[in-house]
């Protein structure tokens, strides 16, 4: 299941593995339809016999044994194993020894039976049957007929398979010598972050069979107020997030764009507490970021992305106070590691310092993003990628246009304000040179009015004097508007990110929405995130320059090959958001979880 890894890690000297992938469509395990292809790569006599045994159980060494023996005694049976429950512990080489051991620190599971080894247990209660580890002959199996391949995800499909066992007459065993041990690995209780999946595969079984399966999940949900029941048995409740900012792109864009009812209502922005808010951001600064605010409020999570620049720690402090003590739980997503408007990362470091320990989920975007929060703070964020920056009738509109021209290889830079990571003159004169020697070749840089005008904050009079005295394509203009931004990105072949330090890009997203590829510095997160290509820095006497070699290997690499077609780019970056979606209020229901609980 998309699972790349797992052919070193099963391969055995002694046993021979054979291998089965399935395609695995969206974020939902299709573990039915798993056990089904399994099965149907077996042979097909009917008196073999199928083991199955979860990826996160380990056998003892009787067990393949104690099935086979059961399957003897109880030949039309479904055969079910005990399942002992680990501890966090180091685990050993299974052998008899380190079974004795195991079985001394392992809990059996509470609610089903636990046969003493060699005893054997016929029950007639097929609610009690779980999938983690069973065995059952080929022709009971296809007498049952398998597993519903219509139940995806988590939960309901072993239940309902135990169901169609029972209607066609067939038994269920336990049998005490087929042990096995379930690997310690964090879960809640209930599993709210598979909800979605419990609550669909409820209503199929229901339809099927007149019943709600997993009663006492579904009442443990309704108690946490995550669902309630209807005429047409249980549904979600709506989730609402007051997110900081609201009406950013990313945050829009964090739900589904297939929702008929939104499971997550994302609260407006108040006005900003000043008037001269800045351009591209009318948000700011976040009026929710405010322990008054947050007393008034109607939200069941509060969802920290950006804003708090001017916040102080104790600040922050007292708006994660406010939020405890109405009981809210509080969500970030880490954005950024270093501010890339700040040379001095102190401030913003004593923020994460803050906001990552007191907040209930973290969140980031990249894996090497979660491998720095867990270096520096000990807490394992949840990874969900960028969502796409442009809406996707735009990327249609605008990837179906002709705006590169087939003769030309246009690479951009785009200097903006200049912020406080952005590289001048040092990138465009080796930029420049790694351009002319590709046929076609153009080098655009873009700069705004306040850099270039004499009277302009931000004037840089010798960045100025070199641009136009430089082979460059130079265009100053004011802020871009999103449709002269997505135009721009458009026109492009490759965009050239002239950032010195940083960890994640939004302007890297809303590249790849065009097909428009992405030459990226590695520093902070960004080859991570997926920039096509890579430069690095060097630093003499205090000067950072970028690596010439680097830099012309990265611009060969990625001036030429063939782009995806815009239909497949924009199915594929629905489905991203769709994914991103659904991970997001799996996690908005975990941390209200853990705070109601």
């Amino acid at each position: 299941m998309n699972d790349e890894d797992v052919k070193g890690r099963a391969g055995s000297p002694t046993v021979p593995v054979s291998i089965v992938s399935i395609h695995r469509p969206g974020p939902g395990l299709p573990l039915a339809a798993a056990r089904n292809l399994g099965v149907a790569h077996t042979a097909g006599h009917p008196d073999d016999l199928l083991i199955f045994l979860d990826v996160d159980c380990l056998p003892t060494p009787d067990l393949i044994a104690a099935y086979q023996s059961a399957a003897l005694a109880h030949p039309e049976d479904l055969l079910c194993g005990p399942v002992s429950y680990l501890p966090d512990v180091e685990l050993d080489p299974i052998s008899p020894d380190s079974v004795e051991r195991l079985a001394l620190l392992s809990e059996p599971h509470p609610a089903r039976p636990v046969p003493a080894s060699g005893e054997m247990i016929t029950s007639g209660d097929h609610d009690l049957f779980w999938s983690l580890s069973f065995a059952v002959r080929r022709g009971v199996w296809d007498q049952i007929g398998g597993f519903d391949e219509n139940f995806e995800g988590y939960g309901g499909e072993d239940t309902d398979f135990a169901w169609q066992a029972r209607s066609t007459g067939t038994g269920l065993t336990w049998v005490g010598s087929a042990s096995a041990f379930h690997q310690y690995h964090p879960v809640s209780s209930p599993p709210v972050e598979h909800l979605d999946d419990i609550l669909s595969n409820g209503r199929l079984f229901a339809k099927k069979w007149g019943q709600w399966p997993m009663q006492g999940w579904l009442d443990r949900f309704e108690t946490l107020g995550l669902v309630r029941r209807g005429s047409a048995g249980y549904e979600q409740v709506p989730l609402t997030v007051a997110s900081v900012p609201g009406s950013h792109v990313y945050v829009r864009h964090l739900s589904s764009p297939d929702e008929d009812a939104p499971a997550i209502i994302r609260l407006p922005d108040p006005p900003p507490t000043r008037a001269d808010a800045p351009t591209g951001a009318p948000w700011w600064p976040p009026a929710m970021l405010d322990p008054d605010w947050i007393r008034n409020c109607e939200a069941d999570v509060f969802h920290i992305h950006f804003g708090f620049d001017a916040h102080s720690p104790a600040q922050l402090h007292a708006v994660i106070d406010a939020l405890e003590a109405r009981e809210i739980p509080l969500v970030y997503t880490v954005h950024d590691l270093q501010n890339p408007h700040h040379e001095d990362a102190a401030l913003h470091s004593s923020q994460l310092d803050v906001l990552i320990p007191r907040a209930t989920e973290v969140i980031t975007l990249t894996r090497k993003a979660a491998e720095e929060i867990r270096q520096r703070w000990n807490i394992d964020a949840h990874v969900i990628a960028h969502p796409h920056v442009a809406e996707l009738e735009t990327i249609s509109e605008l990837g179906s246009s002709s705006l590169r021209r087939q003769e030309e290889f246009r690479l951009g830079i785009h200097l903006k304000s200049l912020r406080a990571n952005m590289v001048g003159i040092p990138l465009l004169q080796v930029a420049a040179a790694a351009v002319a020697k590709i046929p076609g070749g153009i080098l655009q840089v873009n700069l705004h009015h306040d850099v270039f005008d004499e009277d302009g904050p931000r004037h840089d009079p010798e960045l100025v004097r070199y641009l136009l005295t430089s082979d460059v394509e130079l265009h100053v203009h004011d802020y871009f508007s999103d449709r002269e931004l997505f135009e721009y990105l458009a026109g492009l072949d490759v965009s050239l990110l002239p950032y010195r330090f940083g960890t994640h890009s939004g302007w890297m997203e809303a590249c790849h929405d065009f097909g428009t590829r992405v030459i990226a510095p590695n520093v902070g997160c960004y080859v991570s995130q997926g920039a096509d290509a890579s430069y690095s820095w060097t630093r003499e006497n205090g000067v950072w320059t970028p690596d010439a070699d680097s830099l012309y290997s990265a611009v060969l690499s990625v001036s030429s090959g063939q782009r995806e077609q815009v239909e497949e780019l924009v199915n594929r970056r629905r489905s991203e958001r769709n994914e991103i979606g659904a991970a997001h209020a799996a996690i908005y229901r975990s941390a209200l979880a853990k705070t109601r609980s």
